[in-house]
């Protein structure tokens, strides 16, 4: 992250500058908003990189035209990528040559970019020229990193720096009152010293600043105080922002030795015999045995429904009674039946969501099917599990879409209350209330 925010910063300026003197006599601020003129508008050389030609005296009359040009011949195109290769590949090959303090070679390399860069129409030549501008970007980096991390031409010296420091905290800089409390005695001394030697007229000598140097030197909580903290740019926080509010020390942990193994300390531990009551226990809540429970249920439940339906139905009757005695035996326009009279159990609601959660298994099967009314309303019914290949075929190509049913209490009452819900047409199972481990465990 260091690395490319140096390159944001460090590249804008060099591209300004390989501009060279046109910059102030192409760019114009019109009124406070930066943009992009012809020359021959300004009445002088572009400064800005221009994606095509200088505009001629038959283009002024059409006004500012795009840039893109689609038409460019590929000659043109093909020389224009050669060129910014070969420059690129300077760069990629000799590297110390633009590394060197004199950024001749690197502002030479600009100022040919901004020239060839005229003459480019379209996105691939843009996009070459691009990759060459970060890797003048890598080595301007580069460079500004070697100057101030080794000690070479204006870049930092550490021994004097250090130097400073030292100084600063022997003479407790940063402190105008030569009196004030933060002072040590011997701080005092060595900043009152040079005015004494001065009235008495001796010249100081290399020897005063070591008057009681024990412990002032290396004063790092002085230099950070009255240096470091006021060169700072950031927000004060609270301390505690800086780490947890309190820190538990954690108590050592004694291991504690085993026993040596004996052969005489032994148990002997029988296998765990099953048996018929345990296996009958076990298949009782089975997943796939309650699904199959609840798939015959919804075949009888839709066969029972429909056969009442025949039988109450007169030989002449309209859409109403159609749909009144449809809603009573609670099957859908489409034969299918409620989905929602089906699952709810208005005496648990645990069960309620069981009943969904089986269902969404039967449908992932194929052995349920799920379809919509014309109203909106959910319905399900049986697959018939025909043993047919074209069958079989037919349910596998089926497209499947995944959806999520919520349900919460204050539904699973509305539910209850709007379709008068009373008894459910899942049997309610008998809820085993478990009052703690049993011999093998919690789930025994």
């Amino acid at each position: 992250m260091a690395e490319s925010s140096t390159r944001q910063h460090l590249t804008v300026p060099v591209r300004r500058r390989a501009a060279g003197a046109d910059a102030d006599a192409g760019e114009s601020n019109g009124g406070g908003r930066a943009s992009r003129k012809r020359a021959s508008d300004m009445g002088g050389p572009s400064a800005s990189r221009r994606r095509t030609r200088a505009p001629s005296a038959e283009r002024d009359d059409q006004g500012d035209l795009a840039e893109y040009d689609p038409d460019q011949s590929i000659q043109e195109r093909r020389a224009i990528q050669r060129t910014l290769r070969d420059l690129q590949r300077q760069m990629r090959e000799n590297p110390d040559e633009f590394l060197k303090s004199d950024p001749k070679a690197l502002l030479n390399y600009l100022n040919q970019s901004d020239k060839i860069i005229r003459d480019v129409k379209q996105t691939a030549e843009a996009a070459i020229d691009s990759r060459g501008l970060v890797i003048a970007a890598d080595l301007w980096a580069r460079r500004v990193q070697r100057l101030t991390s080794d000690n070479v031409g204006n870049g930092i010296d550490v021994d004097e720096f250090v130097s400073k420091c030292i100084t600063f905290m022997l003479q407790g800089r940063g402190i105008e009152d030569d009196a004030a409390e933060e002072l040590s005695s011997t701080q005092r001394r060595r900043r009152q010293a040079p005015a004494a030697a001065a009235a008495r007229g001796v010249l100081g000598s290399d020897d005063e600043d070591e008057v009681g140097d024990e412990g002032d030197m290396m004063n790092w909580s002085h230099l950070g105080r009255f240096a470091a903290v006021p060169s700072v740019r950031r927000p004060a926080v609270t301390g505690f922002m800086l780490g947890p509010l309190s820190i538990e020390k954690k108590a050592r942990r004694m291991t504690k030795r085993s026993a040596p193994f004996k052969v005489s300390n032994l148990r002997e531990v029988r296998p765990e015999e099953l048996r018929v009551e345990d296996l009958k226990k076990s298949d009782k809540n089975d997943l796939p045995a309650l699904c199959r429970k609840i798939h015959v249920r919804l075949d009888a439940a839709q066969t029972d429904a429909q056969d009442a339906l025949d039988s109450d139905l007169p030989e002449k009757y309209t859409e109403e009674q159609l749909a009144a005695l449809m809603n009573r035996y609670s099957l859908r326009r489409n034969g299918g039946i409620d989905l929602l009279r089906f699952v709810i159990n208005p005496h648990s609601f645990g069960q309620t969501v069981e009943n969904i959660f089986y269902i969404s298994f039967l449908i992932r099967e194929g052995s349920v099917k799920l379809e919509f009314d014309e109203d909106g309303f959910p319905e399900i019914e049986p697959v018939s599990r025909e043993a047919t290949p074209s069958a079989t075929r037919s349910r596998h190509n089926t497209t499947r879409h995944q959806s999520i049913m919520s349900i919460d209490m204050k539904t699973w009452r509305d539910i209850i209350d709007a379709f008068d819900i009373t008894e459910p047409m899942i049997p309610h199972r008998e809820e085993e209330h478990q009052q703690g481990p049993g011999a093998r465990g919690w789930y025994s």
